[in-house]
């Protein structure tokens, strides 16, 4: 039960972009320490309006105002992504015009911009930091306050980490991701990179026998989970361990298919790809950031360009499904540089690719370098990626020799050159005004003859068998040409 014995009703929430990539996943930190709350005997539910966003055809999700008059929180915690700061601001009005319980915000976002909402009177509290530490006692002492309070939390160690909890989820039953964290931290400095805001350089490795016990009560728990993600900020820091990791998830036959967020080329071997395989593992993806040697040695990756050509190739020798991460934009860069990156990718061949553009966050190399050489706009409500519509924002970042249109230019070659996100009619029409517009026909051209035309022929070939079948043997023959298929 709770230190004062009063059982509250937190209402736990993360926003939703209405546009943009799908999410596939339950919110991990509100998950983690919603599962706290509810272990002291608290009463939780967590809504997350990002990995529901694309399930309404399968689960009535309803609105923040229903929410609150069925459930009627005590108290509501909101997590702050920065590129989501606009709907975060949109969701706390919705919430204060109807109603006046305290409202708690966390997340990412407070480690990079702390004084943020701290002048706001609809906000009681700003936790900045892991909050495993401070969170029960905060919310069991909780009350509406006038002036938003600051929480700065110490790190928690790793053995005060806890698993992700579904339970208090709704719509977990349609959840197929399980993600778990073997480590946080990582001990890396790589120059455009804010982990040591969010996470810290110091290494804290968790138990592995008790992270491969909770997947398994997750599994058991809730047997439609059908990937098991690792979430970590640098998961193979320690090679034998890691491997050690894989040889007992292995051995466990959970049936789940293995992703890993972050794979650094250095710290991949053949024994482990080999482990990885066996464990369920389909696909790689190298955070290759530049194919610009010399800005790639700028980056400070700790890893060279040749570790990543070795890795990738290893990967292909495996057959796994392949994936690199670019960065447009890094110190240095341009549209002749840009194309070394180009190049690169093109030669490697991935099944997939991003093309991040560069967010010169507060406290990195980075943002000290756009100071000085360059300019900085609003980082709030950026997302580095452009989606499947085509849509994007502008560049945040700029210098005299890499200017915000030949950023997007740069943006708009990678994406239509290198991959297949642009498949729907519509947003082909977008990307082919968007090509007349920056000068790119040639790009467009070469996208369309590459990604969209087969795609169209093969819609075709469907129609045209189906309408063959329909005009020669009806619908007896119809079915018969779809059983053998």
């Amino acid at each position: 039960m709770t230190n004062l014995g009063i059982r509250k009703k937190i209402l736990l929430l993360n926003p939703c972009k209405q546009d943009g990539f799908s999410v596939n996943r339950i919110h991990m930190g509100l998950s983690l320490l919603g599962g706290i709350l509810k272990n002291a005997g608290h009463e939780v539910v967590l809504m997350d309006f990002a990995f529901l966003r694309d399930l309404k055809k399968h689960i009535r999700v309803p609105e923040i105002e229903e929410i609150l008059d069925d459930f009627r929180p005590h108290l509501i915690g909101i997590s702050v992504f920065t590129y989501l700061y606009k709907e975060c601001d949109t969701l706390i009005g919705k919430i204060s015009c109807h109603s006046d319980v305290p409202i708690i915000l966390g997340g990412p976002h407070f480690s990079v911009f702390p004084e943020d909402f701290m002048s706001d009177p609809r906000i009681s509290y700003v936790v900045r930091g892991e909050a495993e530490k401070v969170i029960l006692n905060l919310v069991e002492t909780a009350k509406r306050e006038n002036q938003p309070v600051r929480i700065d939390c110490p790190p928690p160690i790793a053995q005060d980490i806890p698993p992700i909890n579904l339970d208090i989820a709704y719509g977990n039953t349609l959840l197929k991701v399980y993600q778990i964290q073997l480590s946080r931290g990582c001990p890396y400095h790589c120059n455009f990179c804010n982990i040591e805001q969010v996470a810290g350089r110091r290494l804290r490795p968790r138990d592995i026998e008790l992270c491969l016990k909770q997947i398994k009560e997750a599994k058991e728990r809730y047997p439609q989970l059908e990937t098991l993600d690792i979430t970590d900020d640098c998961p193979t820091f320690d090679i034998s361990r890691f491997k050690t990791f894989l040889k007992m998830l292995s051995s466990m036959n959970t049936g789940c298919e293995l992703v890993i967020d972050n794979v650094r080329a250095n710290l991949l071997d053949e024994e482990m790809i080999q482990l990885y395989i066996a464990a369920g593992g389909k696909n790689i993806c190298l955070g290759t950031e530049t194919g610009d040697p010399e800005i790639f040695k700028t980056v400070n990756k700790g890893e060279s360009l040749q570790n990543i050509l070795d890795a990738a190739k290893l990967i292909r020798q495996y057959g796994l499904v392949l994936g690199l991460c670019f960065v447009i934009g890094l110190p240095g860069d341009n549209l002749k540089r840009h194309r070394k990156s180009l190049a690169l990718a093109k030669a490697l061949k991935p099944d997939y690719i991003f093309w991040n553009m560069c967010i010169p966050w507060p406290g990195t190399p980075v943002h000290q370098w756009y100071k000085t050489h360059g300019t900085i706009g609003d980082l709030r409500n950026f997302s580095t990626l452009v989606d499947p519509k085509g849509d994007f924002k502008t560049p945040v970042c700029a210098t005299r020799e890499f200017p915000r249109k030949d950023r997007i230019r740069a943006w708009l070659v990678a994406n239509m050159e290198t991959h297949c996100y642009f498949k729907r009619v519509r947003d082909v029409g977008k990307l082919f005004l968007l090509s007349l517009r920056y000068g790119l026909l040639r790009s467009f051209v070469t996208y369309f003859g590459r990604c969209f035309v087969p795609l169209l022929l093969a819609r075709f070939k469907s129609i045209f068998e189906r309408t063959i079948a329909s005009l020669l043997w009806g619908k007896r023959g119809l079915s018969a040409v779809e059983e053998e298929k």
